[in-house]
């Protein structure tokens, strides 16, 4: 799966000489502090523990832990150093961008997005995210979000299709249909048994008919083709 984000760079495990540099590196920062944490600790049990659980984050994320040791005055726990690495996204700030994200879509064009796990929680309130305040939505904002940060790989935010006429307008045009259909590489209803998304194929075949049909049908019909 080429499109993973995280797939490429996880670590599914670690060389124990990693985080034994990594310790060799937070003794040089913290001298005695570091010294006096693990004093009493069994210091294999510890390395095993800190090697299982770098194993679930990228090289871009341990650098970020590493690069970040240098502005704390003291050696931070297990738990810590892994926060230190995780990227912080505020759940509000997260919102408006998707909001802003979704709207740029809609127009055809990809939109801006600090993290997919933003976009892919977009997905899933997009029709609630159109129409209602934050402070109505924000309960299952923060849950979606959460949700998919806690997974840890995301595939990657993919292009946007042709973008949808604005609310509003007249219906797609032909030529619009075909394009779409085109870009989609389904010039053709598909025949193929099992397939869940013919119905929106079926409608973009309409429209690149000439017939009429209903603005949400169509922008139904798009949003399941954009759908991974």
């Amino acid at each position: 799966m080429n499109n993973v984000t995280k797939l490429s760079t996880l670590r599914r495990d670690i060389p124990m000489k990693w985080v034994e540099s990594l310790f060799s590196k937070m003794l040089a920062f913290y001298g005695n502090k570091f010294l006096d944490m693990w004093r009493d600790a069994e210091m294999d049990d510890v390395k095993h523990q800190w090697a299982q659980e770098m194993s679930k984050l990228t090289n871009e994320e341990l650098k970020r832990g590493v690069d970040s040791l240098v502005n704390r005055d003291w050696p931070p726990t297990l738990p810590e150093f892994v926060k230190l690495c995780k990227p912080s996204v505020d759940p509000t700030v997260a919102y408006y961008e998707a909001v802003y994200g979704l709207a740029e879509r809609e127009k055809g064009r990809k939109g801006t997005w600090s993290h997919p796990a933003i976009f892919w929680a977009a997905t899933k309130l997009s029709f609630e995210m159109r129409g209602q305040t934050y402070s109505s939505v924000k309960g299952r904002w923060e849950k979606a979000l959460s949700d998919e940060m806690d997974k840890g790989e995301w595939a990657a935010v993919p292009d946007p299709m042709i973008a949808l006429p604005a609310p509003g307008k007249t219906e797609m045009s032909k030529e619009h249909a075909a394009r779409m259909l085109q870009q989609l590489g389904a010039s053709g209803i598909l025949k193929k048994s099992g397939d869940q998304k013919r119905w929106a194929r079926r409608v973009l075949e309409c429209v690149a008919a000439g017939e009429k049909m209903p603005e949400v049908s169509v922008r139904f019909a798009h949003e399941a083709m954009a759908t991974v």
